[in-house]
């Protein structure tokens, strides 16, 4: 009886002497982590209670002024409105595109292989030529949506996209929008596909039409992939810098300087690092809160 109790004592023994030897080499990849991550967080936290002023060579407590400021600051406000603005109807047509972009890639046509690889080409290339693309397509003078626009349906139409203020809120959602669109398309086709075939099957049988199968089993059952996917889009729209750097400068006046552009502005020409950490703050709360919801969300949709 005692030689299975030393056999069980043994491999526990070898069990935390495994452990202890994953820990140790898991170990260093975790302390650069840290170092990486956690340190930088901490000191934008750190610096966002500053007067760091680089400009006037200041560097000293002021607890909670720079959030002060930011809420008597009416150019960072229309900012923060435009990021939402932009961050909620980039991300709704995002996915609903998306999602009809990877209905209809589903469907099996000749040379669906083809439109597979082509659809993805605007989400590979790098944005900022896109914006420098943007900025020729949207001119007033040689725009080439005005050219469309006049030989489809307008013929006289003249439209200044980037002097105007909804204009070029427009053409900066559009352009994100037709960047982004691809991804989300082809990540809901990838889950579309991991749908069992005799759901399908079984919806037939039952009489159910294409518009049924689509809304009652394709969508719910890929419902938790397509929520976490849109947490990235909705992340990456609330950071979004490209855009306003690139194709509108943050213009006209300051109607598209979206925050991170507004951030870049603060730190690099000001450089008031205490007031743009203090921005900082404020851009990785709202994206803890979308975080937070779409995790929630998430864990309620279950098919």
């Amino acid at each position: 009886m005692q030689l299975p109790v030393r056999r069980l004592g043994k491999n526990r023994g070898l069990q935390k002497e495994m452990l202890l030897l994953a820990w140790i080499f898991v170990m260093p990849v975790l302390l650069i982590r840290l170092l990486t991550t956690l340190y930088p967080v901490a000191e934008i936290f750190h610096y966002s209670l500053l007067d760091y002023d680089l400009i006037n060579r200041t560097k000293e407590y002021t607890g909670f002024s720079n959030f002060v400021k930011i809420a008597n600051d009416t150019t960072v406000l229309h900012g923060l409105q435009f990021t939402l603005e932009y961050t909620f109807l980039s991300v709704f047509l995002i996915v609903a595109l998306g999602t009809i972009l990877a209905l209809l890639m589903k469907l099996d046509f000749r040379g669906r292989k083809l439109i597979r690889t082509v659809s993805l080409l605007p989400w590979g290339m790098p944005m900022i030529i896109i914006c420098m693309a943007g900025r020729w397509m949207f001119n007033d003078s040689y725009s080439i949506i005005n050219d469309m626009i006049r030989q489809l349906f307008v013929p006289n139409f003249h439209y200044s996209w980037l002097s105007e203020v909804n204009g070029a809120k427009a053409a900066a959602i559009i352009l994100n929008v037709w960047k982004n669109t691809p991804f989300f398309g082809i990540m809901a086709l990838a889950a579309f596909q991991g749908i069992p075939d005799e759901l399908y099957e079984a919806a037939r049988i039952d009489g159910a039409n294409d518009l049924q199968i689509v809304f009652k089993i394709m969508i719910p059952y890929v419902l938790k992939s397509m929520i976490m996917t849109t947490i990235f889009v909705a992340v990456a729209q609330i950071n979004s810098f490209d855009i306003a750097y690139a194709m509108t400068r943050g213009g006209p006046g300051s109607s598209t300087a979206l925050i991170a552009y507004r951030l870049y502005l603060v730190a690099t020409k000001n450089m008031d690092y205490g007031y743009a950490s203090a921005l900082s703050v404020v851009m990785f709360l709202f994206t803890a809160l979308i975080g937070s919801i779409g995790l929630y969300c998430s864990k309620k949709a279950d098919y």
